[in-house]
């Protein structure tokens, strides 16, 4: 391609056209010859006079001008671009042929390449943007050596722990004098010699050669050399003299060891031997001095690591590691189930704060039990000093003793807490009740609510001294008021220490019923009880007796009552004669307005003297009306004396004075206005007036001259004739100007009216005018 588009533009240069470089795109049809349709992207001819493009063998078909001075020759590339675009790609497509060159070449000069090389060829074929059928092999041969030198690795290069363990206390390395090389059990090798072996044998088969390979087989001969040093050690015993330096050759040994990677079952025992001497010096320091105290865990990590270096059972260390084990795991075990408790007494966490110091514990179990103790100790002492209750000391909120007590009978059981959670548990049932009592709501209480107040004021000071009861407090000020309320009462009785307000309320409510308020009309009721006096059977005798003034009769023992009549005696109303009740009606509803809360709203004596009040209320507006009415001369009739009377025998069964003002009596003014009554003579029945009869002058009216039956009479005679309207119902005739009729109506075709004595029948009123009757002359 590169050949035909130069030798293209060597024959277009014959031509003599002028050359352009242009690299932009275009489109289709402008990269396509004109002619033959050839697609000329690299080069094409063009000319000014028109916009075709044609390819150089059809130069002289572009336009009928001469191509040589006239056509452009319009290049994508200059010649040395590309020139060098197809060097590229030569260089690009000889690659895969030189990779497989050098792949062959390491091959064939040795039977085992560098793993290095193969890696490279490797590397570099994989860059190769062609299918290589050497790659296949060659990948899996670089993968199987990958693996070969991580494995060889894990016994080349030390593994490292992510976390250093902690060590013991006073256990050393191997450069202080330790007991083995390595401080974490990650760091120990995992791969014995044999795997060693294995691995060499392994490489022998896979034809790469490497580094690891020689380094890994000097670890082997030093891992050798080390075995066989150890099986000496291990083959020699030692006098007692010599058991130093013994140990001495041991520890040199296993620092020497420490560096190889590769697990030695000869060395292991070895450093065994290292550690059962290292163990027994650190016991004989510790349990053979009997002021140290070792804890549960480090009896436990002596006893692994007694076990690890195959220390006897029948070492003396060995056995008092084992009793001390069991001393601390029983210890363990009882506290464990203590802390696991739901509820725990301070006696048992007591057991564990006076223990033997010997016995191995472990402090992080002890911290939690000390601190369970001590927080119990602190409810003990609270709870304590709740239920001691200084008399001058601040008093306990239900509140924070039910929150205290929650919280300690939940982990706790002491018998302190127990009485004060159940004393507050009382003291909260009495506030609820005393808070409806404020409120109040209806209680469930066998006797008065005010004994049961009393009852729980008693309870409160004798138990629950310790808390603050806001609510009794406040309850216990409402009795006070109403107590002070009660004695204001008329009817209190001191020695009773309460009302007898039964007998009052019997009295007011037979006196004072709504249906009762008018007199009988027996006339035999003339007493001042509600029993008629009938005379008696004819011959028996009678007791009653008559007032001379008002001839009231009076029953016998009605009249024992002050010896005179009630009705006109004022001393029987003034106060002159004793009476049990002697008070005035007008400073009850006073009292009533003064009374407490509770007293209005669970008190006997404030619903009976509420009825007391609104009844006698009622009856005072009844008499107070009464009396007005009559107070007028005209209204003083004879014939009101029932009525007095009436009203007088209430207020004398009421017997306390009754009036809305306290310098009135109702009783006292009943008693003049029947002494005024009394002392009139009989009237005589005056006669029945018979009504008046009104006639019409117009229904006995003759005809006038001009045929109408006017309300004139015929006395209207004008000079010219007057209109007439005749009534739609009794069709008489009347003059327009005599009735008012409107002339503006007549206009109707059938004027509409209805007379004056028509609408005066009907009881409907006139509307033209007003009228007016008159009785006729006698």
């Amino acid at each position: 391609m590169t050949e035909r588009e130069l030798g293209d533009r060597e024959q277009a240069r014959a031509l003599g056209v002028a050359e352009v470089i242009q690299d932009e795109d275009r489109p289709e049809e402008q990269n396509q010859c004109h002619i033959c349709k050839a697609f000329c992207y690299l080069s094409q001819l063009t000319c000014p006079c028109s916009n075709k493009v044609v390819c150089v063998n059809h130069a002289a078909l572009l336009c009928d001008h001469d191509p040589r001075g006239h056509a452009t020759l319009r290049k994508r590339l200059t010649d040395q671009e590309l020139n060098e675009t197809l060097k590229w790609f030569t260089t690009r497509a000889s690659q895969p042929a030189q990779w497989q060159t050098k792949l062959t070449n390491s091959l064939a000069t040795t039977s085992r390449p560098a793993l290095r090389t193969l890696r490279a060829l490797l590397a570099e074929g994989e860059r190769i943007a062609y299918p290589l059928p050497e790659m296949t092999n060659l990948r899996k041969c670089v993968g199987k050596a990958n693996e070969w030198v991580d494995s060889a690795n894990s016994f080349l290069i030390r593994k490292q722990s992510r976390k250093r363990s902690r060590k013991s206390k006073g256990r050393q390395s191997l450069a202080d004098g330790g007991h083995h090389s390595f401080d974490d059990p990650g760091d120990r090798p995992d791969r014995s010699l044999d795997d060693l072996y294995a691995l060499l044998k392994e490489v022998e088969t896979l034809g790469f050669d490497c580094d690891e390979i020689d380094r890994l087989k000097e670890l082997g001969e030093r891992a050798e050399e080390t075995r066989d040093k150890a099986k000496a050690l291990l083959a020699f015993t030692p006098t007692e003299q010599e058991r130093p330096q013994y140990l001495a050759q041991c520890r040199a040994l296993l620092l020497s060891g420490s560096s190889l990677n590769v697990v030695l079952d000869e060395l292991t025992e070895v450093e065994k031997i290292v550690d059962q001497e290292q163990l027994i010096t650190e016991l004989s320091e510790k349990m053979d001095d009997g002021d140290v105290t070792l804890t549960l865990e480090e009896v436990r990590q002596y006893l692994s690591r007694a076990r690890q270096c195959n220390l006897p059972s029948e070492n003396k260390y060995m056995k008092m590691l084992d009793a001390r084990q069991r001393e601390g795991n029983d210890w363990e075990t009882r506290a464990r189930n203590l802390l696991d408790q739901r509820v725990k007494t301070i006696a048992e966490l007591n057991e564990f704060a006076t223990m033997d110091s010997n016995i191995p514990i472990d402090h992080t179990v002890l911290s939690r039990l000390m601190a369970a103790r001590t927080k119990a100790l602190d409810y003990e002492k609270q709870a304590a000093a709740w239920l001691a209750c200084e008399p001058n000391g601040a008093k306990a909120r239900i509140q924070d003793v039910m929150r205290l007590t929650g919280r300690a009978m939940k982990d706790f059981d002491i018998l302190p807490i127990k009485l004060l959670r159940r004393n507050a548990e009382f003291a909260e049932e009495l506030e609820v009740k005393c808070e409806s009592v404020l409120r109040g709501q209806p209680i469930r209480e066998k006797d008065d609510v005010f004994e049961a107040i009393s009852g729980w004021s008693d309870y409160a000071q004798k138990h629950l001294s310790m808390f603050a009861l806001s609510n009794l407090e406040k309850l216990q000020t409402q009795l006070l008021l109403h107590q002070e309320w009660v004695k204001d009462i008329p009817w209190f009785c001191k020695d009773h220490n309460a009302t007898h307000s039964k007998e009052v309320l019997e009295d007011v409510i037979q006196s004072t019923r709504p249906d009762e308020d008018a007199a009988p009309t027996d006339e035999y009721f003339t007493c001042i009880c509600n029993h008629p006096v009938r005379p008696p059977p004819n011959g028996g005798p009678s007791d009653a007796v008559q007032c001379d003034h008002c001839y009231a009769r009076f029953h016998g023992e009605c009249a024992k009552n002050g010896g005179s009549c009630p009705f006109c005696d004022f001393q029987h109303w003034n106060g002159s004669i004793p009476k049990q009740r002697n008070y005035h009606f007008c400073f009850l509803p006073s009292l009533l307005s003064k009374a407490p809360e509770i007293s209005r709203n669970y008190s006997q004596d404030f619903k009976q003297l509420e009825i007391i009040v609104h009844r006698v209320d009622r009856l005072c507006t009844v008499i107070g009306h009464f009396l007005t009415y009559t107070s007028m001369p005209e209204h003083q009739l004879l014939e009101y004396i029932p009525q007095v009377r009436h009203y007088m025998r209430k207020l004398y069964r009421i017997q306390f004075a009754v009036s809305p003002n306290p310098d009135v009596s109702f009783g006292l003014d009943l008693a003049g206005l029947h002494r005024i009554l009394a002392g009139r003579p009989a009237l005589t029945k005056p006669k029945k007036r018979k009504r008046p009869r009104f006639t019409f002058g117009p229904d006995f009216d003759p005809e006038a001259k001009d045929g109408s039956q006017c309300l004139c009479r015929g006395r209207v005679t004008p000079r010219q004739p007057i209109a007439v309207v005749g009534c739609e119902m009794c069709n008489r005739l009347y003059h327009m100007i005599c009735v008012f009729f409107p002339p503006d109506k007549m206009s109707n075709p059938k004027p509409v009216f209805t007379c004056p004595l028509c609408c005066l029948r009907k009881n409907r009123p006139y509307p033209y005018s007003e009228i007016r009757v008159k009785p006729p002359r006698k």
